[in-house]
């Protein structure tokens, strides 16, 4: 297992304590900042998310990737997902997500990121019966997706959800959907704050899954009404009893700490070193 962090309690905290002309530079200090805590740390991996999602432009990526590559710590991406939604029943902002996704894939091949992890977006929030059809939605965005991006020796990693997102939920959804898009080279990206959402069953997701997950989000949570990323082991999520699931299916992927706040990076990473 390779333990990391991830930049998004870094961008939030930046956002909301900072003042910033342009959204790039809120983006460019939130991940040096990431990746100087991960040095500094000796950590394994650091999960660079691309929200807001200026840089992939053509214009502003360069001085990025310049930046990204001075370090020596693994990258990898989470890509954009405020406004993405690939299983949207409307077509254009479906397709304009694939495209965000593609973009974003892209730069993982400049930082020599092995792994992308991208949301389904959210499904049908008033009417259940169209669900279904978010579900056709999503596998053609994600056939799409997958067949314009399998040149970049790419693994895309789709994330579960929480509850209201409604789609990728718990382990029975989620086999539901992955048979639908039934893409060998698709992957999980498993949430443990998303999942906890769900009144999933940790052991039968990991039963049914555990070729697939590539990558796993250690997220804290103290209620099934909301994903609010607190500091780790401040909660109710059962790292204890996570970890001896994923250590029965040998793990060896990425473990990344994913905080609302990157002042609880420090605390957070020394409670997570107790089962690593």
């Amino acid at each position: 297992m390779e333990l990391g962090i991830s930049s998004l309690g870094y961008i939030i905290e930046f956002g909301i304590t900072r003042n910033y002309n342009n959204l790039i530079q809120l983006l460019v200090d939130a991940t040096k900042a990431c990746l100087d805590f991960s040095e500094k740390n000796d950590l394994k991996v650091c999960e660079l998310v691309i929200d807001p999602p200026e840089i992939i432009q053509e214009d502003f990526k360069y001085e990025f990737i310049e930046l990204v590559n001075s370090y020596s710590v693994n990258k990898q991406i989470h890509g954009p997902f405020v406004d993405v939604n690939l299983c949207s029943h409307n077509k254009s902002i479906s397709e304009a997500s694939v495209e965000s996704y593609i973009k974003t894939a892209k730069l993982c091949k400049e930082f020599q990121a092995e792994i992308l992890t991208i949301h389904p977006g959210i499904a049908n929030y008033m009417i259940k019966s169209i669900r279904e059809f978010n579900k056709i939605q999503l596998k053609n965005a994600i056939d799409k997706l997958l067949n314009l991006t399998s040149s970049l020796d790419l693994t895309i990693c789709l994330e579960n959800m929480p509850n209201s997102s409604h789609i990728m939920l718990d382990e029975k959804d989620i086999e539901s959907i992955f048979k639908i898009i039934d893409h060998k080279d698709l992957f999980l990206t498993y949430d443990t704050s998303h999942f906890y959402t769900t009144n999933g069953n940790v052991n039968l997701l990991w039963e049914a899954f555990h070729e697939k997950i590539k990558n796993v989000h250690l997220v804290e949570n103290f209620t099934k009404k909301s994903d609010t990323h607190p500091p780790l082991g401040t909660g109710k999520i059962e790292f204890n009893r996570i970890f001896e699931i994923i250590r029965g299916y040998n793990y060896k992927g990425s473990l990344i700490i994913e905080l609302s706040s990157a002042k609880d990076m420090q605390k957070s990473l020394d409670y997570i070193y107790k089962f690593v």
